[in-house]
């Protein structure tokens, strides 16, 4: 445990976050994952342990991996009065300076490629938004900071499938523990209707899904009618409004027909923006302007594709609307993470779902258990399965409004009282269908004379390197051949449920049956 001072404005679960990776270093360890929800505060733990580090003669360093996080976070710095130096293109360097604030590309050709400067000195290393920098960047760049001695903190809301290796990880809190000392406010969410998934032939659950697969699930005809009726409804006062389109044609096309419609929009991607009818270069100062109009209330609608999908710190937002397909739960709770943060303008927040996402994942107000190692496939196929066992455990969704509830007869905004689950499915023709039962329906197994031997055929196909396979994806083209599902009691499937969604090849022997 330090001296060190912590803010006295912190929240509790900040300081203890602080003394817990404090006092994890201390015991030696230097791989530490520190995870707390969207919207409570990493940014100001992250600067609080910059100044910790001085207080100790500590250099330190803070790795992002986008422009806008950049300047979001460096204003974050200058804000609490902590000089520092940028490594990024762009900006002019200030290598002597103790901070250093890097963007992960440019240290990957600057240091690594092109060896024009040399790895910051740090006895700290930040990395934030740890689960969206994937390939070799961050842990090659973690190695060369280990090996000079440093202390690696990756810092994340979602710490599902991150890279390299890692010693400890620290929950600063819950999503309820975030409600109750007022840094989050709870999720209104609505299903007014769910896209037909069943010509996406090779999705594999908790994927994202491509820009073009997403596209042709989501812009049938009618879509945009549908997203704004239910904008209106939900709406009425044309509160800060986020949308999370299929594709960058998608965003553009909703952001131009909000305006045609009377409502302010305005669309943002990486290279240009839309605004009002104006065509911009994404530069961070009309990227900045955009932001401020957004937050003033001169555009009441700001469209994009995954430009707003993680880190951008924008809490009077009221209304989030998923024009899209999420597969991942990691996108999806980073998404629903841009909407539920605190603001006096919003007691609740709302979440007009179109793309089945809370089905497929989770509420935004639920907790979740995380433990290092953690895939996505995995937790978002054991919850399929979960709902396929237990139908009770699948969200009911009012026919008459759309708001989803876990459970009860009456809804609890209109009073409607369902006698039988139902949702209405988009289909191809863009018609709406009402689908009665649940969502996810029991496997139909069966057990032939030759079932066992097919099986056996399948396994194989999936563990070879050609295919290479899941146990899930090996049960599911059995059906697409065969007609039925094998018994998970046969031969070759795995003990433990969560092994359905590893490669057959990587699931040793002994855990099989």
């Amino acid at each position: 445990m330090t001296n060190y001072t912590w803010p006295s404005d912190f929240w509790a679960h900040q300081t203890v976050a602080c003394e817990r990776v404090v006092e994890a270093i201390s015991r030696g360890n230097r791989r530490i994952v520190l995870t707390a929800p969207c919207g409570t505060g990493k940014s100001r733990i992250m600067c609080s342990l910059v100044e910790y580090a001085s207080s100790e003669w500590w250099n330190s360093i803070l790795y992002t991996h986008r422009r806008l996080l950049l300047t979001q976070t460096s204003g974050v710095l200058d804000q609490h009065g902590i000089s520092h130096g940028l490594r990024a293109s762009g900006h002019r360097p200030a290598l002597l300076r103790p901070v250093q604030l890097a963007m992960v590309q440019s240290e990957l050709a600057a240091v690594l490629k092109k060896q024009s400067r040399p790895l910051h000195h740090a006895q700290l290393v930040l990395t934030d938004e740890l689960h969206a920098i994937g390939g070799e960047t961050i842990p090659t760049l973690h190695r060369q900071h280990l090996e000079s001695g440093a202390a690696i903190v990756g810092v994340t809301a979602t710490p599902i499938d991150l890279q390299g290796e890692w010693d400890e990880l620290i929950v600063a809190c819950t999503t309820s523990e975030g409600r109750a000392c007022g840094a989050l406010v709870p999720a209104d969410v609505y299903c007014p209707d769910e896209p037909d998934m069943r010509h996406i032939k090779k999705y594999r659950i908790g994927d994202d899904l491509t820009d073009k697969e997403n596209a042709k699930v989501m812009m049938r005809p009618g879509v945009f009618g549908r997203v704004f009726t239910h904008y209106k409804k939900l709406n009425p006062q044309s509160k800060p409004t986020i949308l999370f389109a299929p594709d960058v044609a998608g965003s553009i096309f909703f952001a131009e027909q909000f305006q045609k419609n009377g409502v302010r929009a305005a669309h943002i991607d990486a290279k240009q923006l839309w605004v009002q009818g104006e065509w911009l270069n994404s530069t961070d100062e009309n990227r900045a302007e955009l932001l401020r109009r957004f937050g003033t209330g001169e555009i009441q609608v700001l469209t994009n594709r995954f430009v707003l999908r993680e880190g951008i710190d924008l809490p009077f937002v009221a209304h989030a609307i998923f024009a899209c397909v999420v597969g991942s739960l990691r996108s999806w709770l980073q998404m629903v993470g841009r909407v539920i943060r605190a603001h006096p303008s919003t007691p609740s927040v709302c979440v007009q779902d179109h793309g089945a996402n809370l089905r497929r994942h989770c509420h935004p107000d639920e907790d979740h258990e995380w433990e290092l190692g953690m895939s996505g496939h995995k937790i978002t196929g054991m919850r399929q399965e979960h709902m396929r066992e237990r139908p009770e455990m699948e969200p009911i969704v009012c026919p008459n409004c759309g708001l989803a509830r876990a459970s009860g007869a009456a809804c609890p905004k209109c009073g409607y009282q369902a006698h039988k689950r139902s949702r209405l499915v988009v289909q191809v023709s863009g018609e709406l269908r009402r689908v009665e039962g649940p969502a996810t329906k029991p496997r139909r197994t069966a057990t032939k004379p030759d079932t066992l031997e097919l099986w056996t055929r399948m396994y194989h196909r999936a563990k070879s390197r050609k295919w290479n396979a899941t146990f899930n994806q090996a049960e599911a083209m059995f059906f697409v051949e065969n007609g039925y599902y094998p018994p998970r009691t046969m031969p070759r499937f795995p003990y433990e449920l969560g092994d359905m969604f590893e490669k057959v090849a990587a699931v040793p022997l002994e855990r099989l049956r």
